[in-house]
């Protein structure tokens, strides 16, 4: 997920600005950072409710289930869309947070055949906040609904018996036979060409939330989709704001695994603008800063208000992606040369000290990464230059994307810039606003050479990194999460081996080295990204706040469970 959630690791950080920070993660086998500073590991009284909460928010691509890839969205969907199962909504600092359990089936559901057929029944009597009631044969319309909109989500799909005429051509898609359901019986059964080891935590994902059957099969926004989780998105003004409210429908306690809620409505202001997201709380005027708070003030706000922020890791990598069919980075030197021309400790200076340097693409919190060393790419703009001159590259124009309204994106952006000039390219810069980044490098009408991206983990598994951002197989035309286009047929086909194992093989020592020798072979073999950081983020909240009620779960905070003093 960009910008869209590990086994206990502690490590301490001194942030740059002289900011002390000691953060954890927890969980098994992958999953989300826990957040340092609560008294304890459970939640004050679930049912302590309150009026609103007012936050302010990140911009986001769209505030549809079925089109966002983005942590701004899904961080909301957690509440409002419900899947047939969900992540638990617990700490990652007490509990195991990358737990699957019950959504709107009674059941995680009976695998058979081999891992290669899934089972569920449905709740009873469940309603969306329109009134409609939620259905088998809603699961089967969201996801031939994903490829009518070519969903950045529909390679998640291409393993569903039956989904091959819909990928070949995803807006003609009109059936899944894959996808059985019985709106009589309650029941949807899901038949794979072939066992798939994170399927399970597949159906847990925002593409997978179940909407109804009668919503349009394009983007959905004015309002969203009706929700049939606790809370539904009653309005949405691009960039702009947004109103959640409770869901009228929802029964209390409905689905054990996720809290009824605390906030009645949550209005929120969205802007990409750290300084001033940050200032709306620190005033008073809003409760919750969803933003990163502004890099450059750390070390200010730590002094002044260090009681109402919390830090957390996150299972993320940062990274510069080369593009593959381009030149000059289809050429292995060239691509090389940028590794050795970026200092990775620089890029963490420049923000604020908020991430650890990385050479590996998988984060260390998961079993299957293993630190590549020694260090594959010293920081050195002397064989950078060397290599870009072997390369036959020298002089070219380069083209560097960034985002344009997250200050410390765009001066990430002009960092690379900057080094690609040291080392003999003309280098221009292309900034957009975050809003809409992500969807216009991922077509391949932009002809995008080189930029910024990230990536937090939809799932805890390796898949989840290589196959939707390292693998050639996947790549699309619109909404392409490979932006890099990296197509390494070796290695597409290795990936595509370790996706497909039964569950009692998925976690084996063996394969656990063999995803740690892909991540190896990607980045040092055939350079094919530049990862230079894994994230550290930040939640900031108002005086009137208990932040003893922040439960994190996965890359988010869990806003439902807010309370106030």
């Amino acid at each position: 997920m960009r910008t869209k959630r590990l086994r206990s690791v502690a490590f301490a950080l001194v942030v740059a600005a002289g900011l002390a920070l000691v953060v954890s993660a927890c969980g098994s086998g992958g999953g989300g950072g826990g957040k340092t500073g609560t008294t304890s590991g459970t939640t004050p009284n679930g049912q302590r409710t309150f009026p609103v909460l007012k936050a302010v928010w990140a911009t986001t691509d769209y505030m549809d289930p079925g089109l966002s890839y983005r942590l701004a969205s899904w961080q909301l969907f957690q509440d409002v869309y419900i899947g047939l199962v969900v992540k638990a909504h617990v700490s990652c600092q007490t509990s195991n947070c990358t737990k699957i359990e019950p959504g709107l089936a009674t059941t995680t559901g009976t695998v058979t055949d081999g891992g290669k057929d899934y089972k569920f029944t449905l709740r009873k009597g469940m309603k969306y906040s329109n009134g409609e009631t939620v259905k088998a044969s809603d699961f089967k319309h969201t996801i031939v609904r994903d490829f009518n909109m070519n969903s950045p989500g529909i390679g998640f799909f291409g393993n569903i018996v039956g989904s091959d005429a819909c990928e070949a051509n995803p807006t003609k898609c009109k059936d899944i036979s894959g996808i059985i359901t019985d709106d009589g019986a309650g029941t949807v059964e899901i038949k794979l060409k072939k066992p798939e080891s994170d399927f399970e935590f597949v159906l847990s994902i925002p593409f997978t939330s179940v909407v109804p059957s009668s919503t349009p099969n394009k983007d959905t926004e004015n309002p969203p989709p009706a929700g049939n989780g606790p809370y539904y998105i009653a309005s949405y003004n691009p960039s702009k704001s947004f109103v959640v409210k409770r869901n009228p429908n929802w029964k209390k306690h409905e689905i054990p695994a996720i809290p009824d809620g605390n906030p009645d409505e949550i209005k929120a202001v969205m802007t990409d603008d750290q300084a001033q997201s940050a200032q709306l709380v620190a005033s008073g005027q809003d409760d919750y800063d969803e933003n990163l708070l502004p890099t450059d003030q750390l070390s200010h706000y730590k002094s002044k208000f260090g009681d109402q922020i919390r830090f957390f890791t996150t299972p993320s990598t940062y990274y510069f992606f080369m593009n593959f069919r381009l030149a000059p980075f289809d050429n292995l030197k060239a691509r090389q040369a940028v590794n050795y021309a970026v200092d990775r400790q620089q890029l963490v200076n420049l923000r604020g000290g908020l991430g650890v340097p990385t050479y590996n693409f998988l984060p260390p919190s998961y079993p299957q990464y293993k630190k590549i060393t020694p260090n594959p790419y010293p920081y050195n703009l002397q064989k950078a230059k060397q290599l870009v001159k072997q390369s036959g590259t020298a002089g070219q124009t380069v083209t560097v994307y960034t985002i344009s309204d997250v200050a410390v994106d765009l001066s990430t952006g002009e960092y690379l810039q900057g080094q690609l000039k040291k080392i003999g390219y003309n280098a221009k810069l292309k900034a957009i606003a975050g809003a809409n980044y992500f969807t216009i490098v991922g077509n391949q009408a932009t002809k995008a050479q080189i930029g910024f991206t990230d990536w937090f983990e939809d799932y805890p598994y390796p898949s989840d990194w290589f196959n939707v951002l390292q693998n050639g197989d996947r790549i699309t035309k619109v909404h392409n999460n490979n932006y890099g286009n990296v197509d390494v047929k070796s290695l597409n086909t290795q990936m595509n081996k370790l996706a497909s194992l039964p569950p009692n093989q998925a976690l084996s020592a063996s394969t656990n080295a063999k995803w740690a020798a892909i991540d190896r072979d990607l980045m040092v073999k055939y350079a094919s990204s530049v990862p230079y950081l894994n994230g550290i983020l930040t939640s900031f909240f108002s005086t009137r706040m208990n932040v003893d009620c922040d439960i994190y779960d996965d890359n988010n905070d869990d806003v439902a469970q807010f309370c106030t003093k």
